[in-house]
């Protein structure tokens, strides 16, 4: 089975047993990875964009940008192939397809060319 395969499925939100993008992220560095990553307290989970600002905007707390992803690297996205705010983030499953869950769709994992991020990916990261 895929390593990303038991994360599939599960529901997007706030509540009890859902996940929002960036809780998606720190439960899969935890079980997979065995870290725990920050979980930006200050900010509301209801508030993804800030989330996802402070995910791009991190400089010194061990991620550096990559251009080319690998399995684990995070994807910060935009809204839409307009946007130019990083408002959503995924987990790469390989160098091709990420894993992610926003109010559209459960989680779910999509090629990176897929209509619904095709243009929206601006960057990954690889935690050091």
């Amino acid at each position: 089975m895929d390593w990303f395969a038991p994360y599939v499925g599960l529901p997007f939100g706030d509540g009890p047993g859902q996940l929002t993008c960036w809780g998606l992220v720190r439960r899969v560095y935890a079980d997979r990875v065995g870290v725990d990553l920050p979980a930006y307290g200050e900010i509301s989970a209801k508030d993804l964009i800030r989330v996802a600002r402070a995910m791009a905007a991190a400089k010194d707390d061990g991620w550096r940008a990559v251009s080319v992803p690998q399995a684990l690297d995070v994807a910060l996205m935009r809204s839409g192939r307009g946007g130019a705010a990083v408002v959503h983030v995924g987990v790469m499953v390989d160098n091709a397809r990420v894993l992610h869950v926003e109010a559209a769709s459960a989680a779910v994992v999509v090629p990176i060319r897929h209509h619904s991020i095709a243009g929206r990916i601006v960057g990954y990261r690889r935690l050091a």
